[in-house]
């Protein structure tokens, strides 16, 4: 694999796949294929699934979304277990609601939004004060939302002790709302000629309470495998795939509670930093611009290349203006020799949330963004490819190489 320095590999596919070795996929591949043998893949091409409305209301479509803190559970387990304190977990509630919020966004502004959540624990060792604190913090992550414009019902739960199938815990929540017709904004509508919107993922708006390093949600199996050493393969066994080599988990050199001088954050802090919401954003884009926004994506799972999957295929990305790639993401990359094609199809390398739109209203969303004191920039733009090629493509050009995919 490529060591930090910049590659100039444009389009060949990389050999090996740190992610993948680990028993994850950026791609998701596998996953689309299971869906579409099964008779259930959603062909809609919007970023969230949508349903007949069940008030039956034909100006409206009603929507139910899972989504999931993921393995970052585990780093707050571990970081929670090292330094004795549960407030650890708090975050894992802002993941799991964060990634379910933000996607439901990318469909438009919606009209109703009601929260539920699942926690499955090993009740041995993941205690009822840890419990506590992430249920308390959806309760206090909903009324601040609230304040900022976001609506959302907090409704019931399910906690269940599963120590026989699940090793540590599992953070996940269902949200589920309306949506006007009218309100629905189709990827379909990217053209050539758009610019690509970015937000940054790091820093701190102005409704977070400290700095952010970027992480989000997706990609913790392949942040904590490349950060964190040996120890925690060694003491805690069930903080990892106990099937799995030695020769590719926990290959890094750094204790969560370690601050490495690149960083300025122990490694805990940020690989546990709370997935930023832009739905407060969102809000103001959505009432200020309105049918001028031709596509938004939020970039979690594929990271740079998430865009591919929606749009007219005929489209080609090309982000050649990135945000500078923030430090966790470095380190990340120089820990374990990640290459830099992998890096930019795992996260969101500094970049979380993208807005399409024509390049003279790009100003107005950049403006927005920056009232809440996050850093918006065009990052790209958007060209046409040939049609007969009958695939998207999304070329990313930066600082560490160019890469298309």
């Amino acid at each position: 694999m490529p060591t930090d320095t910049k590659s100039t590999d444009k389009s060949a596919p990389a050999s090996e796949s740190l992610y993948e070795s680990l028993g994850a996929s950026a791609s998701k591949a596998g996953l689309h294929s299971a869906l579409a043998a099964a008779g259930v893949a959603d062909h809609s091409g919007l970023f969230a699934k949508v349903n007949q409305d069940l008030a039956f209301d034909e100006e409206y479509y009603s929507f139910l979304h899972c989504d999931g803190a993921g393995t970052k559970t585990l780093a707050a387990y571990l970081m929670a277990t090292e330094t004795r304190d549960p407030s650890w977990f708090a975050g894992l509630a802002d993941d799991a609601l964060v990634m379910n919020l933000d996607d439901v966004y990318c469909l438009g502004k919606p009209s109703a939004l009601l929260l539920a959540n699942t926690i499955a624990r090993n009740a041995r060792i993941v205690t009822d004060e840890a419990l506590q604190v992430i249920i308390n913090r959806y309760r206090e992550l909903v009324e601040s939302l609230g304040a900022l414009g976001i609506k959302i019902e907090l409704s019931g739960g399910e906690t269940a002790d599963c120590g026989d199938t699940v090793r540590t815990l599992v953070v996940d929540a269902v949200l589920a709302g309306r949506i006007r017709k009218s309100a629905i904004i189709d990827p379909a509508r990217i053209v050539p000629g758009d610019v690509i919107v970015g937000f940054s993922s790091t820093g701190k708006a102005s409704y977070e309470t400290r700095n952010n390093s970027g992480i989000g949600s997706n990609g913790l199996t392949l942040a904590r495998h490349a950060l964190m050493s040996a120890y925690y393969r060694e003491k805690f066994p069930e903080a990892g795939d106990g099937e799995r080599s030695s020769s590719n988990s926990y290959l890094g050199k750094y204790r969560l509670t370690e601050t490495p001088a690149e960083l300025g954050m122990r490694v805990g802090e940020a690989l546990l930093s709370p997935t930023r919401s832009y739905a407060p954003i969102l809000n103001e884009v959505y009432s200020t611009l309105g049918p001028e926004i031709h596509g938004v994506i939020h970039v979690t799972g594929g990271g740079l290349t998430k865009v591919s999957r929606f749009g007219p295929l005929n489209n080609q990305y090309v982000k050649d203006r990135p945000f500078p790639t923030p430090p966790l993401f470095k380190l990340i990359q120089k820990s374990a020799a990640v290459s830099w094609r992998e890096m930019y199809q795992v996260f969101n390398m500094g970049q979380r949330l993208e807005i399409y739109l024509p390049a003279d209203s790009a100003a107005q969303v950049i403006s927005i963004a920056s009232k809440f004191q996050v850093a918006a920039q065009i990052i790209g733009s958007v060209k046409e490819r040939n049609p007969s090629l009958n695939e998207p493509r999304v070329v990313v050009s930066s600082e560490n190489g160019e890469f298309e995919y």
